[in-house]
């Protein structure tokens, strides 16, 4: 619905009627609008997510309109979504045509938001008998339900749909959209097969199931798919372009990944995410100094106080801390913290930072405090804590407080025990043997990683252990 008024509120007769009536706000006058005017220029504010502007908007056009249906359903939806119910209600019983078929749905969408169901499933009911059972009738209800949450319920009118129905395009979006909501990716991926099979280059089709795959981590049947998004249409593809940058990004081909993000650049270079995605792919490929370039780039034109402020200034502060450069590390996380203040994670980064600098009684006061915030996350921060031990030479305390959570099940062992291990090895711990053995089964390549060596597939501890003492000596 957005894409489709987005195109509408471009056109330049829309925007002579918004300023036609912003101009009216200005000076206090008052213009006439028709009632569709009006309810367009509230659609629009909502879009914006100005619900004050948009209810202004409406309640002027109750007053040049006061026995308009559309625009009393608009105003009730509106008092709804503002957490409004009764009031709501009071609009939906005050339009007199109360056999109106939107009048109807309203009501329903009432009914389902005061938990009276049955009700509801009543209006419903009346609505599908009036019009004939007809499966535009089925596919609007189904999507109400599943709006409000309610896909059990929706899923009851797809199966009685269907029957009737087999083949019909809107029941099967409705149903399709239905079955993504509930996680039902089998059901959903046989419905988009069975539409692409009448319709083999909608790329709507194509592009929902790119993101069902996505959601499974099937990245290669997601990026053929988003592939004949881009190869059916070459006009904006603005949304296949990330997901396949984000699909390349997550099975580790970033020279592939930062390909799209730049095109993506390039083509819409108001937006600071590409360049964000770009650094990340650097950092992911060692280029610390690249990254370094894009992340400033970015930093240069994004919004203060933004989300991605705060992203980019954290990692601004790893690779700073990377270089040796630990006192600029300290004044971006900072930054950082300034966007994120209940942030553990940057928390801790501060605290590392300090340690790394020597100051460990400031740092330990830093780790306190990052506990203390957030007592749900303490098994994280603590593990976050102890890698920080261990990368400062603080084996004891790091073995300490990594030992004690050796089991929990909030900490996945395998990101656990390549650090134990390590610690184990350098401490002369007896039990390193046995440690090394469980870490080569659950995470061998994260293993090899902590101690730098080369894999060697199907090792065994001892092997390790032989090829650990021969650098050593």
């Amino acid at each position: 619905m957005k894409e489709q008024f987005a195109s509408y509120f471009d056109k330049p007769q829309f925007k002579r009627t918004l300023a036609h009536y912003e101009k009216m706000l200005l000076s206090g006058s008052s213009f006439y609008f028709e009632a569709i005017e009006l309810t367009d220029i509230a659609e629009y504010y909502a879009m914006q997510g100005d619900s004050k502007r948009a209810e202004a908007a409406l309640d002027y056009a109750i007053r040049l309109h006061p026995d308009n249906i559309d625009v009393l359903i608009f105003k009730a939806r509106a008092r709804l979504i503002n957490g409004h119910l009764n009031e709501a209600i009071n609009i939906a019983e005050s339009i007199t045509d109360s056999n109106d078929r939107e009048v109807l749905f309203l009501k329903a969408e009432l009914a389902l938001a005061n938990n009276r169901h049955r009700q509801a499933d009543d209006i419903f009911r009346t609505l599908i008998e009036t019009e004939d059972y007809e499966a535009d009738t089925y596919a609007d209800i189904v999507d109400l339900l599943v709006d409000n949450k309610l896909t059990e319920m929706a899923h009851e009118w797809i199966d009685e749909a269907l029957v009737s129905y087999p083949d019909n395009k809107v029941l099967l979006e409705s149903a399709a959209y239905c079955y993504v909501q509930q996680e039902l990716y089998d059901e959903a991926i046989s419905i988009y097969n069975q539409l692409l099979d009448a319709d083999a280059y909608c790329t709507l089709y194509w592009e929902e199931l790119g993101k069902i795959y996505f959601q499974r981590e099937e990245f290669d049947k997601a990026i053929e798919a988003f592939e004949f998004v881009i190869a059916i249409n070459s006009e904006d593809n603005y949304y296949s372009m990330y997901a396949l940058a984000n699909c390349y990004f997550n099975i580790g081909n970033y020279d592939r990944a930062e390909e799209y993000y730049n095109i993506i650049h390039l083509q819409y270079p108001e937006t600071v995410d590409p360049l964000f995605h770009m650094g990340m792919c650097r950092v992911n490929k060692g280029d610390d100094d690249q990254a370094l370039e894009y992340f400033t780039e970015a930093l240069a034109t994004i919004p203060e106080g933004s989300a991605e402020q705060g992203q980019i200034y954290s990692q601004l502060s790893l690779i700073s801390s990377r270089k040796g450069q630990h006192e600029k590390a300290i004044a971006y996380v900072n930054e950082a913290i300034r966007i994120y203040p209940d942030n553990t994670e940057l928390i801790i980064m501060k605290g590392h930072e300090l340690l790394c600098q020597g100051h460990y009684d400031e740092s330990t006061e830093i780790f306190l405090e990052a506990l203390a915030k957030d007592p749900e996350q303490a098994e994280r921060s603590l593990f976050l804590i102890g890698v920080s031990m261990l990368e400062n030479g603080h084996y004891n305390m790091g073995y300490y407080i990594l030992k004690l959570l050796k089991g929990n099940p909030k900490i996945e062992s395998t990101l656990l025990y390549p650090y134990l291990c390590l610690c184990e090895w350098v401490l002369c711990e007896k039990q390193f043997k046995e440690t090394l053995t469980e870490a080569l089964v659950q995470c061998p390549q994260r293993t090899y990683e902590i101690f730098t060596l080369e894999p060697a597939q199907g090792e065994s501890a001892e092997s390790m252990i032989q090829r650990l003492r021969t650098i050593n000596n």
